[in-house]
C-alpha cells in the first residue's frame, strides 16, 4: 500500500510490515550496512568509497553512505549500463570503467564475484593505500579469496555478516516491535554455521 522513505528512495523492498491496517514496504538494508559499519568504528565523513558492482543492494549502501556523508561515491560495474542507471536514484555519482582502481578509503565489493564456488576478482587492490578498508558485502563464504588476500596483506577487511544480522534485528523489530539482543554468542554461532 505504501513505501517508506528508504524503500521510495533506492526502490527496493525487503521487509513488509502493517501498520494502521496497511502493508508497508520497507528496505533495511540501509540500517543493516550503517550499523555494521559504525559498528567498525569507521568515520565514512568526508571520505571517498568504491563501491563494485550496480544491483541487488548497491542502492541501500549509497543510500547510507551519503547519509553518513561520505565526500564522493565511485560506481563501477562490468556492464556499465546498469552502474549509470544508478545515477537517475543518485545524481551525484561518479561511474568509471570495471578495473580501473582510482585513490579511495574504502572499497564495497557489491557483486557476485567471490560467493562460494564462484569467480573472483582478475584485478588486485595491492597499489591501493595500507589505510584503505575493505568490506565484502558476501557472507558465504565468510572469507572469499579477495578477503582473505587482503587480511594477510594486513588490511582492515570486513565481510557482510553484521550487515546481516542487523538488517535482520530491524526487520524482526519492524514485525514484532522487540528489538533482538545481538551479543557475541550469536555472531560466534552464525559464524560457526557459515565456515
Amino acid at each position: 500500500d505504501k513505501l517508506s522513505i528508504e524503500a521510495e528512495s533506492t526502490q527496493s523492498v525487503n521487509t513488509l510490515y502493517l501498520k494502521d491496517n496497511k502493508v508497508i514496504g520497507h528496505n533495511t538494508d540501509i540500517i543493516g550496512f550503517q550499523t555494521s559499519i559504525e559498528k567498525s568504528k569507521y568515520n565514512v565523513f568526508n571520505k571517498e568509497i568504491l563501491i563494485l558492482g550496480a544491483g541487488g543492494v548497491v542502492p541501500s549502501i549509497i543510500f547510507a553512505l551519503n547519509k553518513m556523508q561520505a565526500s564522493k561515491i565511485i560506481v563501477s560495474n562490468r556492464t556499465k549500463d546498469k552502474a549509470e542507471n544508478l545515477k537517475k536514484l543518485f545524481d551525484k555519482l561518479d561511474i568509471i570503467e570495471w578495473g580501473n582502481i582510482p585513490d579511495f578509503d574504502m572499497i564495497i565489493n557489491a557483486t557476485s564475484l567471490g560467493l562460494k564456488n564462484g569467480e573472483d576478482f582478475n584485478f588486485n587492490f595491492s597499489d591501493t593505500k595500507n589505510e584503505t578498508i575493505y568490506i565484502d558485502t558476501i557472507y558465504n563464504p565468510l572469507e572469499t579469496k579477495t578477503f582473505k588476500y587482503l587480511k594477510e596483506e594486513g588490511r582492515r577487511v570486513f565481510n557482510g555478516l553484521d550487515m546481516f544480522i542487523y538488517q535482520g534485528q530491524k526487520s524482526f523489530y519492524l514485525w514484532n516491535k522487540i528489538n533482538p539482543e545481538i551479543d557475541d554468542e550469536l555472531v560466534e554461532l552464525l559464524n560457526l554455521k557459515l565456515k
